[in-house]
């Protein structure tokens, strides 16, 4: 299991600011959960963790940073699974 670490991290959209300074260690095993109202940003930072969306601040897994990482490998370290998924329309099976 790997070790995933974020510093002072930041998520702006625009102007709007929904992640400012979030900073935690998560050491192999450990578990985190994020719980905040609709709009707290918890989305946005895990979207920032899996490179989905930019941010500020520094995302490590296993005290290497995750922005110096290919796409492929960044993939296989993180994983993004929204609750509801969106498939691009390309994808869709046709309803013909």
């Amino acid at each position: 299991m790997s070790s995933l670490e974020l510093r002072d991290v930041g998520v702006q959209y625009g102007k709007r600011e929904v992640v400012r300074g979030f900073t935690h260690l998560l050491r192999s095993g450990e578990w985190l959960g994020l719980i905040g109202p609709n709009g707290a940003g918890k989305s946005s930072l895990l979207k920032a963790i899996a490179g989905i969306v930019p941010s500020r601040g520094e995302i490590l897994v296993d005290d290497a940073p995750l922005s110096l990482r290919s796409r492929s490998r960044r993939a296989a370290l993180v994983a993004y699974v929204p609750q509801v998924p969106l498939m691009p329309e390309r994808l869709k099976p046709s309803t013909r």
